[in-house]
C-alpha cells in the first residue's frame, strides 16, 4: 500500500484481517503470502503519520483471490515399451494439468544408447544400438513454475542372428544354360550380405551380395560349398550348399531331308524338323536359294504361294541356345498348273479302228487318267498314258458328253484336271 503527505514514519493498520495465507507489514504497507483460499473480501487500510497531534486516513479496497492452475502430473506409469536393437523406436511420455507450453528432461540416469528425448512433446525416439535395461527419472516443468517427476525403466532387446532358409541342394543348372538363384534368408538386422564361406562354385557362377548365384556355367560336375549371411550389427549364419551342373544335351541335327514339290499358284507350307539342341532352334538359310516367293522363318516354316517353274537347291541350318548348329542341302521342284490342254475329241466310226491321245501340260508324273461317265462300247481309256483306242461298236452310236479327268503325283496333295468332251461315234 502506498500513502504520501504527514510526517513519516507511518503506520499501517487493517480491518478485517486479510485473507489466509496473506499478511499485512504495518511498517510499511506490504501485503505477501500465498493464498490458500478462493473469494472475495473488502479490508478498510487505515495509514497515521508522526505528526503531533497524528494525521490519519483510511480507504476500503476488495482483495478477490482467484483459483491457481491445475496441478501438473506425469501419467505414463514405467516401465516403457520394449525397444528391439536396431530397430526404430518411438514412445511419448504424457502428462495432463500445468498452465502453458510443457517442457521435458532428463535430471538424473540416461536414455539407452542412440535414445533422444524430445524437450518440447516428451517423445523419446531413436534406433537402439545397445542391448540392456536403462533407468533414469523424466521432469516435466509448465509456465507457471510447477513441476513433476517420474522414475523410468527401458530395456532394449538384442536382435535375433539372421537364419539361411534355403536348403540344399540347391536346383540344377546346366553347362551353357544362363542360372539364377537368389538366396534366403530368415531374422538379422539391416541388411543382410552374402559371401561364400569356403569352397568353389561351379565354373562360371558368382555369388553377390544380394545373395544371388547367377551365370552361365561350362563345366558339369557337382559343387559343393558354404555361404555366409552378414546382418548391419555383424550378426552372422553360414550353411553348406551345392549345386549338380549337368552336361549340355546333343547338339541340333537336321532329320528333314526331302521336301515336297510344288506347284505354281498353289500355296505352299512345309516345317523343318531336327533333333537335339538346348533351348530354342532358330532356323535361317546358309546358302542358295528358295523358289521365288517362298520363304524361310525362325521357326524352320517355308511357305509362300511359287510363282515361277524349276527347282531350287539350297542349304538351311539350324541353331540352339549354345551356338551349336547343323546344316542340310534340300531342294524344291516347283512345276505348272496340271491342265488338259486338249480341246475336242476327233468322230470315230463304228467298226473302225479309233485312237486318240488326250493332251496336258504341268504336273508331276506319272499321271492317272480317268473318264466319266464311260467311253462307247468298243472304246477303252489307257489311264497310264490318257490313249482313247478300240473300235467302237454300233451299240455307241451318237454323241455323248465325257468329263476326262488327269491326276499326278505331286505332294503331299496330288494336282487334279477336269475337262468336257464331246465324242461322236458316226454310221
Amino acid at each position: 500500500m502506498g500513502g504520501s503527505g504527514g510526517v513519516s514514519p507511518y503506520s499501517w493498520s487493517v480491518s478485517p484481517a486479510l485473507p489466509d495465507g496473506l499478511s499485512f507489514d504495518s511498517s510499511t504497507g506490504a501485503i505477501t503470502g500465498t493464498p490458500t483460499s478462493q473469494g472475495t473480501t473488502v479490508h478498510t487500510f487505515a495509514l497515521q503519520d508522526s505528526s503531533s497531534p497524528p494525521q490519519s486516513v483510511q480507504k476500503s479496497f476488495s482483495i478477490t483471490i482467484s483459483d491457481g492452475p491445475p496441478p501438473l502430473s506425469i501419467t505414463t506409469s514405467s516401465p516403457l515399451p520394449d525397444g528391439n536393437v536396431g530397430r526404430s523406436y518411438t514412445v511419448t511420455v504424457q502428462a495432463e494439468g500445468g498452465t502453458g507450453a510443457l517442457t521435458w528432461s532428463v535430471p538424473s540416469g540416461s536414455l539407452p544408447q542412440n535414445l533422444n528425448l524430445d524437450s518440447a512433446t516428451g517423445t523419446i525416439s531413436g534406433i537402439p544400438t545397445a542391448a540392456g535395461t536403462s533407468n533414469f527419472t523424466l521432469r516435466v516443468a509448465d509456465g507457471a513454475g510447477q513441476t513433476d517427476a517420474q522414475p523410468y525403466s527401458l530395456t532394449i532387446i538384442p536382435p535375433s542372428p539372421p537364419t539361411i532358409t534355403t536348403t540344399s541342394p540347391l536346383p540344377g543348372a546346366t553347362v551353357g544354360q544362363a542360372y539364377s538363384q537368389t538366396l534366403q534368408a530368415a531374422g538379422g538386422n539391416g541388411t543382410l550380405t552374402w559371401s561364400l564361406a569356403s569352397g568353389s562354385l561351379p565354373a562360371n557362377l558368382s555369388l553377390n551380395g544380394a545373395g544371388t548365384i547367377a551365370g552361365t556355367p561350362t563345366n558339369a560336375g557337382n559343387s559343393n560349398f558354404a555361404v555366409r549371411v552378414t546382418d548391419s550389427l555383424s550378426q552372422t549364419a553360414t550353411k553348406s550348399l551345392s549345386i549338380i551342373v549337368s552336361a549340355a544335351p546333343n547338339p541340333p541335327v537336321i532329320i528333314t531331308t526331302l521336301l515336297p514339290g510344288g506347284t505354281v499358284g498353289v500355296s505352299y507350307d512345309q516345317t523343318l524338323q531336327a533333333t537335339g539342341g538346348t533351348g530354342t532352334l532358330v532356323w535361317s538359310r546358309a546358302s542358295g536359294s528358295l523358289p521365288a516367293n517362298l520363304s524361310l522363318n525362325s521357326n524352320g516354316r517355308i511357305s509362300g504361294t511359287p510363282t515361277n517353274t524349276g527347282t531350287s537347291n539350297f542349304t538351311v541350318r539350324v541353331t540352339d541356345a549354345l551356338s551349336r548348329s547343323d546344316t542340310q542341302p534340300l531342294s524344291i521342284s516347283i512345276t505348272a498348273a496340271l491342265t488338259i490342254t486338249t480341246n475336242s475329241l476327233p468322230n470315230a466310226r463304228v467298226g473302225r479302228s479309233y485312237s486318240t491321245t488326250l493332251q496336258r501340260s504341268g504336273g508331276v508324273q506319272p499321271f492317272n487318267w480317268s473318264v466319266s461317265p464311260a467311253l462307247p462300247p468298243g472304246l477303252n481309256l489307257n489311264s497310264s498314258t490318257g490313249v482313247i483306242s478300240g473300235t467302237p461298236a454300233l451299240a455307241g452310236l451318237g454323241s455323248r458328253s465325257l468329263t476326262f479327268t488327269v491326276r499326278d503325283s505331286s505332294t503331299p496333295t496330288n494336282q487334279t484336271a477336269n475337262k468336257t468332251l464331246t465324242l461322236t461315234v458316226n454310221p
